[in-house]
């Protein structure tokens, strides 16, 4: 896989998201298979359709480049694997941008919820790295657990649980791990980008709604 520098992007300085990363105690996964949409909310899983690439593709989404911390670049690559409700792959990250305007959901969105599944002893970089990005913020590159304080200054509200939990690694396989939950909520969701480290890990359950 290519990766390659990118020389100007709105990433949180590394420094800055090091002293401040602050682990919650392990909380009930709020949205941990969301997978019963009603008129104001929607949740893809296998209702995601790829191409003849292997790739997200849809009116309503499609496949980003994923960064890290470094600033690299991870350009959109076919997931390894489909599960139950997302992607497993052991590649350097997965990100989707949805375009809520084009989602089958009868009201303006304003929150989105998604678990990144993975083994508890990971030994990639920053296993726990997302990113997020809404129309009124810059590319948010950092640990879940900082989600909460990059997102607030632009009027976000993100809520964080770490659990142990089950990571599936197709639709008939998968083990025993660790989850990151994550639920946002914030003022315009027009476009909307979440991604994940996806070294033997799994992005799933995103759902986009109305609360």
């Amino acid at each position: 896989m290519k990766t390659k520098k990118i020389t100007t992007i709105a990433l949180i300085a590394l420094g800055a998201m090091t002293s401040s990363c602050k682990k919650q105690e392990p909380e009930p996964v709020v949205c941990n298979n969301c997978t019963e949409p009603t008129e104001c909310s929607f949740c893809p899983g296998e209702e995601i359709s790829l191409d003849a690439n292997g790739m997200v593709n849809e009116v309503y989404a499609h496949q980003v480049s994923f960064f890290h911390e470094d600033g690299q670049e991870v350009q959109p690559i076919a997931p390894i694997e489909r599960t139950p409700s997302g992607f497993y792959d052991f590649h350097e990250g997965m990100s989707i941008e949805f375009n809520t305007a084009e989602l089958p959901i009868a009201c303006t969105a304003n929150k989105i919820t998604f678990v990144h599944a993975r083994f508890a002893n990971n030994t990639n970089d920053h296993p726990n790295l997302v990113n997020v990005k809404f129309p009124t913020t810059p590319l948010i590159v950092c640990p879940a657990d900082s989600l909460t304080q990059y997102l607030a200054p632009y009027g976000y509200q993100a809520q964080h649980f770490y659990l142990p939990g089950y990571v599936n690694m197709s639709n008939s396989q998968g083990f025993a791990g660790v989850i990151d939950s994550l639920i946002i909520t914030g003022p315009d969701f027009q476009t909307v980008t979440v991604g994940a480290n996806l070294f033997e890990s799994e992005l799933r359950s995103i759902c986009i709604a109305h609360q």
